[in-house]
């Protein structure tokens, strides 16, 4: 590396550490209106009305109104970005783009549709990006950097710290192949720096205490102080039914995507119809909770796991699944990580319950690692959430979450994947160029 160049790798560097913090403060205010929307909706609303849970019209009203919302949002600029049916997309994004990807993502999370906030907040941080060039003026590769650099600080206000953002976005991009491989190190390490900064947020600095913001997180599971030889056998299975489960959903949301008969705008509302229906059927069979089926599901992942009827986790993986797929195909905007965690942690639980000797840490773990890799095929990932995840029991786990991520990984990419097949779609109707 010449000198000039050492120099403008050095700047990038400042500038992204300067980056991280505002960027995390973004991703807060974003979480928080996400938070205030579902508060406000799903708990200040029906206690107005004093019902001691939401009516069942209500439920099928609030999903179909945010399909409205998000076919609104979807035409202003930006189209409220790419579809979560097309991964986690990481590709510039101009600053006007979030006057609809932000509106499309607070209705689709905010009114209960299943989709995380992961896609969102890197749109966010792509965009605070590229604001930030454009006000300094940067230009060339360190523009680029730069700009990038913003969606390691947003992902990392997800998850409160930098590693899950530095594994998460450093797959997503290898995976890409639109970096060479010698030089990834080099066009990530801003990141890596802008989502330590930002983490400043969270963790404080001196006499401040930080922001205190709701992650993903887990409930205290049981001890596991040993691998068992029935672990690793059950776990197997249980990763190759998750995975097969999560890629069956991606192919019905592929599906769901194909058809026409409806338009655009009357699938997303009969799409949000149907999730509200989902809930109230599920609710008026167990006694559950609609939020079991709405959501993401990080939230709920306590519950879950502390559910004791094997049934209620039966149906909950259907109607939660069908959920998924309906809000992955309609077009509603969000990330597609967080629900496939929490289809994979109810699958395991089914599996803890029913399955002799099999302990329930090492389920729990099989669920997040499967279902993330299934969704994503970011095993590495996967592995590296698991293992912050489950606490003092993370080092006796991780052999079994590396096997259930590897298997996650084969079912992923050896089972038909719809995205290639879309992508193939597309390629076979763009007539070729003239000779």
């Amino acid at each position: 590396m010449r000198d000039s160049e050492a120099t403008a790798y050095v700047r990038t560097l400042v500038l992204a550490a300067l980056l991280g913090v505002p960027v995390a403060f973004a991703a807060v205010l974003f979480q928080t209106a996400i938070h205030d929307v579902i508060h406000f909706v799903w708990e200040v609303i029906p206690d107005e009305l004093c019902w001691s849970e939401p009516s069942w019209w209500y439920v099928l009203l609030v999903p179909g109104l945010a399909g409205l919302l998000v076919a609104a949002a979807v035409r202003l600029p930006g189209h409220g970005g790419h579809s979560p049916l097309e991964g986690l997309g990481a590709d510039p994004i101009a600053p006007i783009a979030l006057a609809s990807i932000l509106p499309a993502a607070l209705a689709t999370l905010g009114l209960g549709l299943v989709l995380g906030p992961e896609a969102p907040l890197i749109a966010l941080g792509l965009g605070v990006g590229a604001l930030a060039v454009r006000l300094i003026r940067l230009e060339g590769t360190g523009a680029q950097l730069l700009a990038f650099a913003g969606a390691f600080a947003a992902v990392a206000a997800l998850f409160g710290g930098p590693l899950i953002a530095a594994f998460l976005l450093f797959e997503v991009t290898a995976a890409s192949g639109k970096i060479p491989a010698q030089q990834i190190g080099r066009a990530l390490l801003p990141g890596f720096v802008a989502a330590g900064t930002g983490a400043l947020v969270f963790t404080g600095v001196a006499g401040w205490a930080g922001l205190h913001q709701a992650n993903l997180s887990l409930p205290s599971v049981p001890p596991y102080e040993s691998v068992r030889v029935t672990d690793i056998a059950w776990c197997l299975l249980v990763a190759a039914i998750v995975s097969v489960v999560v890629v069956a959903l991606r192919h019905l949301a592929h599906g769901i995507a194909a058809q026409s008969s409806l338009g655009p705008v009357g699938l997303l509302i009969v799409a949000g119809l149907a999730v509200g229906a989902l809930a109230v059927v599920f609710r008026a069979s167990t006694d559950r909770p609609v939020d079991l089926v709405l959501f993401s599901g990080q939230t709920e992942l306590p519950a879950v796991i502390a559910e004791g009827s094997a049934g209620v986790l039966v149906l909950l993986v259907l109607a939660k699944g069908l959920a998924y797929a309906l809000s992955l195909g309609a077009g509603f905007r969000g990330g597609p990580v967080f629900p496939a965690i929490a289809i994979g942690v109810a699958a395991a639980m089914v599996a803890a319950d029913v399955l002799p000797g099999l302990h329930t840490t090492p389920a729990v773990a099989t669920g997040i690692a499967a279902g993330t890799t299934a969704a994503l095929r970011v095993p590495f990932t996967a592995v590296l959430l698991v293992t912050l995840l489950v606490g003092p029991s993370a080092f006796d786990v991780a052999p079994i979450a590396v096997l259930a991520a590897a298997m996650g990984w084969l079912v992923a990419t050896m089972l038909p994947n719809p995205e290639d097949r879309a992508r193939e779609n597309v390629a076979e109707a763009v007539p070729a160029a003239p000779a």
